[in-house]
């Protein structure tokens, strides 16, 4: 078979989106790379969406759209995979757009360099767009899982499925799928859980992806949450991290493994400081303390180090002593002036499914 023929499955969850999914739906079936199939789950939406994807599927035969109750983004991404025929799998969100040549590009990139995963830049666009690239190259599964770890340039196109060309057969043959439980964050251990059976990544330095950036007012979509217990997602990424890798880091390349993950770690407690009325009724002192015990958390607190002398010196030396009491009171202080400083988000919730989601 051709490499024309491939077919690609472009799986599009969709949730309220009536006022952006018909340009995302418009983008997908435009392709110049014609051997696709569009797979769209309603998830439940309560406007126009699902009617909207009807009314595409009449124009274009290539569209396929399942209707279901609403289980959130990881499970339609689920459901999309479980119909899904084509060779490759490719994902976009419903309210954003991809270029005419995303799925060519892409296509031709994981044949022509023998990938298993094709990684491309993307742009945010709101008022102005940002475009985010990357060099051309190849890497080995633990080169990607370490330098997307530790590489602020390269961090960020790891934390979306939507820049990516996936192997059907290797998602399938490994039973890969969405963890149902996140709100946030499922997109990186999906991709994680994938890389560890890959031979080669290619990142290719194009501009494929445009994430629409919505103000509050015009849309709430699932970035527009803030998550007070993020922490709790950070340990767990840092721990599938070193599940997916298959051979043992060095101790230079764990120093910045730890360095990394403390720097997120310790902002993401500071916004717990931040938010301190998001935990009311639980014991805030009972999860810093799992936090300052956690093994991963007592080795990295070791060789951790301030990387500007602005960051508190004492919030990482509690962590690294064990005394979650005393690190509170310095988390509420550090906490009030971030929000003095940056102010409160409007929309606060778990980062878990089913756990408390309002202040």
């Amino acid at each position: 078979m051709g490499l024309s023929q491939l077919l690609v499955s472009i799986i599009i969850p969709v949730y309220n989106t009536e006022a952006f999914v018909g340009r995302a739906i418009a983008s997908a079936m435009n392709q110049s790379y014609l051997a696709i199939e569009i797979i769209l789950i309603n998830d439940g939406s309560s406007d126009r969406s699902g009617d909207i994807c009807d009314e595409y599927a009449v124009k274009d035969s290539r569209i396929k759209v399942i209707h279901q109750q609403n289980q959130g983004v990881s499970a339609a991404r689920n459901k999309g995979l479980d119909e899904a025929t084509g060779s490759y799998i490719q994902f976009m969100d419903s309210d954003d757009e991809i270029d005419h040549d995303m799925t060519k590009w892409l296509v031709q990139a994981i044949a022509e360099n023998k990938s298993d995963l094709v990684i491309c830049g993307y742009a945010n666009v709101s008022d102005k767009i940002i475009e985010n690239r990357t060099e051309e190259r190849s890497f080995t599964a633990e080169q990607w899982i370490f330098h997307s770890y530790v590489n602020p340039k390269l961090a960020p196109l790891s934390w979306s499925s939507c820049n990516m060309l996936f192997k059907r057969s290797i998602i399938e043959e490994h039973k890969l799928r969405f963890e149902t439980i996140l709100l946030m964050g499922e997109d990186v251990l999906f991709v994680l859980s994938y890389v560890r059976h890959c031979q080669m990544i290619y990142t290719l330095n194009r501009v494929l992806y445009k994430y629409y950036i919505f103000k509050p007012d015009d849309r709430v979509s699932a970035i527009s949450y803030f998550s007070p217990d993020l922490y709790r997602f950070r340990i767990l990424h840092l721990e599938r991290m070193f599940a997916n890798l298959n051979s043992e880091l060095g101790k230079e390349e764990l120093r910045h493994v730890y360095q990394a993950f403390m720097n997120v770690l310790i902002l993401s407690l500071v916004h717990m400081g931040g938010y301190a009325d998001f935990f009311a009724g639980r014991d805030i002192v009972k999860e810093l303390s799992f936090i300052v015990h956690h093994p991963r958390v007592i080795e990295a607190s070791k060789v951790y180090k301030r990387p500007r002398r602005a960051d508190s010196r004492i919030i990482p030396l509690l962590i690294r002593w064990r005394l979650p009491r005393f690190l509170l009171p310095y988390l509420l202080s550090r906490g009030r002036k971030y929000i003095e400083k940056n102010g409160k988000r409007a929309h606060v919730r778990s980062i878990f499914r089913g756990a408390k989601t309002d202040i």
